[in-house]
């Protein structure tokens, strides 16, 4: 009997899906739309600003309002994110003061302050995967996973919907990982000293660009290196003028080092509490904790246990395994600051090797009898884990969520602040940035600081000025301290405003 020639060879359910262009497409919109609209909410959700956004959105809108474009005073940020803010407050300006200065509720500030970087967030995601793409030609369940775990990240969504610098620069960088991957080595240079002019922090993705653009291309890498890295040196030449002309007496770079303290490595008891808060960090970056750590897991075994790839996709998976290890190491051992958003810049590599560890799991892994339908299980496990995080991000702040609490009511202290008579004194030892924003551009308040309590006292005995005083505090700080120094140097003590979170009190001099 002469045996019958074997059919076509079936291919598995996922593949059949992810060959399927239609398929594909509606999935990405699908995708990206859901995307966009939890960034969307998330920007309707952010609440008062962090320290650190209400100190750029401050000097983005004395540009705005103001025309002061150069930003003179205590900056430690290349420029590029704050002018974005500033152009896009200058364009909602809503109101004018009295005396016909344009102006910005404090509402529309924040919002005007954090559209760029939500915008820039929804360009991120078709950037992860045309990124995937390049990379990996072969695997479409590898792009749209990587599309849906930066669509979905937590960190990608809390952080768009801000004002920090990292909002303008982490697409950016993208864009310079993509251009790598098609061998546009100038076209990655000139992205990633945009990047840089929104953050410093981009010049630690170069090692991750060069690396991805070795791994694509076959010709001699260092001539084809230099057309990366001359755009780069040509965008620092022009952060150092730009700052020459601010003609302040700290620079950028010396107030970043000041403020961040990259030469100093850890000291012996700092080695565990850093590795914890970078772990309890982490644990948002991907999904709720229990998914991040299984795509990460799943990451780094498919890496070790695949067999059927090509040389250089093997060389893409151990470019971005390394340079995400390193950056971790780097960020542990190195005494930089432990903020969340210092993790954003592993979003990319984390998202390609977690979508490359599920590709596999989906794909090559071997189901049980009892479950024919494990493939499509994990996808719908995995979908539901990573859409819950990201609306627990876009509503309640996932990484951020603390900050946002914890300025709640800032702004109503403002509006009392400005009610009192005009030139009246302000005592401010812990509210800095976030109140200075909030009592507004053309404030007539004179908020001052001194570091101790000591201080505090002899200088408000040496002001001569009759105008009003008050002290004000927010209600989770021990500021008995402070108020007992003022009673002893004479000082009547009145408490004018207690709302739970913020108080103030008045301060009528002894003489």
């Amino acid at each position: 009997m002469t045996a019958l020639p074997d059919g076509p060879k079936r291919l598995p359910a996922a593949r059949r899906f992810y060959s399927s262009p239609g398929a594909r497409a509606s999935l990405g919109i699908v995708i990206v739309l859901l995307g966009a609209a939890l960034r969307f909410h998330a920007l309707g959700q952010s609440g008062r600003f962090h320290a650190d956004e209400a100190l750029f959105s401050t000097f983005a809108r004395a540009a705005a309002l103001n025309g002061q474009w150069l930003f003179p005073g205590p900056l430690d940020k290349p420029p590029l994110a704050l002018y974005a803010s500033a152009l896009s407050m200058a364009l909602l300006v809503d109101s004018e003061k009295p005396v016909n200065l344009p102006d910005l509720s404090p509402r529309t500030g924040e919002f005007a302050a954090r559209l760029p970087g939500t915008l820039a967030g929804i360009l991120m995601m078709p950037l992860a995967y045309a990124l995937a793409r390049s990379l990996y030609a072969a695997d479409r369940a590898t792009a749209l996973t990587a599309l849906a775990l930066t669509s979905f990240s937590p960190y990608a969504i809390a952080f768009a919907a801000t004002a920090f610098t990292d909002s303008l620069m982490l697409p950016l960088v993208a864009l310079a990982l993509f251009a790598a991957a098609r061998s546009r080595w100038a076209m990655a240079g000139v992205a990633l000293g945009l990047g840089f002019l929104a953050k410093q922090q981009a010049l630690l993705a170069l090692p991750l660009v060069a690396g991805i653009g070795w791994a694509a291309d076959d010709r001699p890498f260092w001539p084809r290196v230099m057309r990366l890295i001359a755009p780069v040196a040509g965008a620092a030449a022009l952060l150092f003028i730009w700052d020459g002309a601010r003609g302040q007496p700290d620079g950028v770079w010396v107030l970043a080092a000041a403020n961040n303290d990259p030469w100093r490595l850890l000291r012996a008891e700092e080695v565990w509490p850093r590795l914890a808060a970078w772990l309890q960090h982490g644990a948002w970056l991907l999904g709720p904790p229990a998914v991040t750590a299984l795509l990460l897991a799943t990451g780094l075994l498919s890496v070790i246990a695949r067999r059927q790839h090509t040389n250089r996709q093997r060389l893409f998976d151990l470019v971005a395994l390394t340079y995400a290890l390193a950056y971790v190491l780097l960020h542990w051992l190195v005494a930089f600051n432990t903020y969340e958003r210092y993790l954003l810049l592993i979003l990319p590599p984390a998202a390609l090797l977690s979508a490359r560890g599920v590709s596999w799991l989906v794909d090559r892994a071997r189901w049980p009898a009892l479950l024919p339908a494990g493939r499509w299980l994990v996808a719908l496990l995995l979908s539901t884990g990573l859409i819950a995080g990201g609306v627990a991000a876009a509503s309640r702040g996932g990484p951020l969520e603390n900050a946002r609490h914890r300025q709640a009511g800032i702004d109503e202290l403002a509006a009392f602040l400005e009610s009192r008579s005009p030139g009246a004194i302000v005592y401010d030892p812990w509210l800095g940035w976030e109140l200075g924003y909030y009592l507004g551009q053309w404030t007539d308040k004179r908020r001052v600081y001194y570091p101790s309590p000591a201080e505090l006292a002899a200088g408000a005995l040496q002001q001569p000025d009759p105008a009003p005083r008050y002290f004000v505090a927010p209600a989770w700080q021990p500021h008995r301290h402070w108020l007992e120094a003022l009673h002893e140097a004479g000082f009547t003590i009145s408490a004018v405003y207690d709302d739970t979170r913020f108080v103030a009190y008045e301060l009528l001099p002894p003489f």
